[in-house]
C-alpha cells in the first residue's frame, strides 16, 4: 500500500509542479485532458471551474499521497486507518480547491469592471468626437477609471465636456452630453 501512497504522492506533487512551472490560465493538465473544457475549446463558464476539474483533483491525489505516504512511513496507523484517514483528506482537499476556484473564477468575485457596466454612467470626453469622428471619454466603474473609445449622435462633443454613456457595443460607448439627458 505504501507503493500506491507514494505513486499518489509523486503524479500529484508532478502535476502541481508542471502547473506551477506552467503558469498562465489553465494547466498543462487541463490541456492533455481537457478537464476544464466541458463545452469545447473556447467556452468559458459563467463560473470557475466545477468541483471536479483536473487542478481540484490533481491537489486531491497530492493530498491522498501525502498523507497516506505519512501514515505509512511513520506507522501512525494500521492499513485500513491510514486509508481511510488519506481518502477522507483528498477528497476534502479536493472538495475545498474546487469550491476556491470556483469562487474565485467567479467573473464577479475579480472585481473587474466590465465595459457593460458603462452604461448610464457619467463621464468625461477626453478626445472631441462628433457623429462620424470617433473620440474618447472616461467613466469610473467600481471605482476603477476607465477610458473608452466613444461615439454619439449628436453634434460635436469637445475635450473636457460632460457626457452620460447611453450604451456600450463592443469596446466603443455610444454617448451624449449630459445636459441632454433628461430633455424630452
Amino acid at each position: 500500500m505504501g507503493l500506491f501512497y507514494l505513486l499518489a504522492l509523486i503524479l500529484g506533487g508532478g502535476l502541481l509542479l508542471v502547473q506551477l512551472a506552467g503558469g498562465g490560465h489553465h494547466g498543462a493538465a487541463d490541456h492533455l485532458f481537457g478537464g476544464d473544457h466541458l463545452g469545447g475549446p473556447d467556452h468559458h463558464p459563467a463560473s470557475g471551474p466545477g468541483m471536479l476539474s483536473t487542478r481540484s483533483l490533481t491537489y486531491g491525489v497530492f493530498a491522498f499521497g501525502f498523507v497516506g505516504t505519512s501514515l505509512h512511513v511513520l506507522r501512525l496507523a494500521g492499513p485500513a486507518a491510514a486509508f481511510a484517514v488519506a481518502a477522507g483528506a483528498g477528497a476534502a482537499v479536493t472538495m475545498a480547491v474546487g469550491s476556491a476556484l470556483r469562487v474565485v473564477g467567479d467573473p464577479a468575485a475579480s472585481g473587474e469592471a466590465a465595459l457593460g457596466e458603462a452604461r448610464g454612467r457619467a463621464g468625461r470626453v477626453l478626445v472631441p468626437l462628433s457623429r462620424d469622428r470617433r473620440g474618447k471619454v472616461r467613466v469610473q466603474i467600481k471605482g476603477q477609471t476607465v477610458d473608452l473609445l466613444a461615439t454619439t449622435a449628436g453634434g460635436e462633443l469637445p475635450a473636457g465636456a460632460e457626457v452620460v454613456v447611453v450604451d456600450v457595443r463592443g469596446d466603443v460607448a455610444e454617448v451624449v452630453a449630459a445636459a441632454e439627458v433628461g430633455k424630452p
